[in-house]
């Protein structure tokens, strides 16, 4: 079994690794770790495998847009987490078509994975956990891999946040330390079929879908002048209740948590790409106080946002 990371898309190898079958070893776990510089680009990459898992852990400075690609040479299941900065990514499947994640957001996806195309702007770091299926299959049972194939994204919980500071950072050795990883990989497995359940559980018909996405579309409109959730349920007909519960469930976010990516996603794209200054875009992503709105965006992606107009 290999792991490949690799410039997009020309191809330029940035790191690989050859790991057993099943990413199984005598060891109790295995760890790597290497710092890496490409083209002016810096990769810290850390990894830790053992029988069914490989843990992933990925920080990457780049000076521009750097595209690049993480493959493995077997198909398995995937759980994609953003612990700082931003990522725009798409799985094999899905021919280029992006998604994002910012800060404490996540993507169970529970499919047939094998590589993930990235694009990173700013200094950004991601963790990631791949399952092989045959392991899966035995720690879940055979049917559940076909029952779910679709990819949830949702804010990061501060129950799933310790979960995966304790996989980054754990505090034993040898079996235990095994036992222990294990353990916090089954916490995420349950969080999963959890967040899948409570999915099938909330029934919309398809004019409240309807309405919810045209609520989506409003809060993208007006990021200077956003609607009070009661003002946005009676611009698109729908209770606020029925709104508030069914956006976090459709878009993952609350609708102020939805305004806020959004707003920060915006506010970097001024910065970086049309090199507008930090009052400037504080005003456009709807903040009335400019230091409100560094505070913030430091806080979203660990960087100052002067930082980014730079040429």
């Amino acid at each position: 079994m290999k792991i490949k990371l690799s410039t997009y898309p020309k191809g330029k190898i940035i790191y690989k690794n050859t790991y057993p079958d099943n990413f199984d070893s005598i060891k109790d776990v295995n760890e790597e770790a290497v710092t890496l510089e490409k083209d002016g680009v810096k990769y810290h990459v850390k990894e830790k495998w053992f029988r069914g898992i490989h843990i992933g852990i990925i920080e990457i400075d780049p000076h521009q847009e750097e595209n690049f690609c993480l493959e493995s040479s077997q198909q398995h299941i995937g759980f994609l987490f953003c612990m700082s900065g931003a990522i725009n990514y798409c799985y094999n499947h899905e021919q280029d078509n992006f998604s994002s994640l910012i800060k404490n957001e996540q993507d169970f996806n529970i499919g047939n994975v094998n590589s993930i195309k990235f694009k990173v702007t700013a200094k950004s770091r991601y963790l990631y956990i791949q399952l092989t299926e045959q392991y899966f299959r035995e720690v879940t049972g055979g049917e559940l891999i076909n029952y779910i194939k679709t990819a949830i994204q949702k804010s990061i919980s501060p129950e799933i946040g310790l979960i995966l500071q304790q996989i980054i950072y754990p505090k034993h050795e040898g079996r235990i330390k095994r036992l222990f990883l294990e353990a916090r990989i089954f916490e995420l497995i349950i969080a999963y079929f959890n967040q899948k359940l409570e999915k099938q559980i909330l029934v919309l018909k398809k004019e409240d879908v309807e309405k919810i996405l045209l609520a989506k579309q409003l809060v993208e409109y007006d990021l200077q002048h956003p609607n009070s959730l009661m003002e946005l349920s009676r611009k698109v007909g729908i209770n606020d209740y029925k709104l508030k519960r069914g956006f976090k469930e459709l878009i993952g976010h609350t609708v102020f948590g939805y305004l806020h990516k959004i707003r920060m996603e915006k506010a970097h794209y001024f910065l970086s790409k049309e090199k507008k200054t930090v009052n400037e875009v504080s005003f456009l992503v709807g903040y009335k106080n400019a230091q409100h709105f560094i505070t913030a965006f430091k806080k979203q992606y660990n960087i100052l946002p002067g930082s980014l107009n730079k040429s």
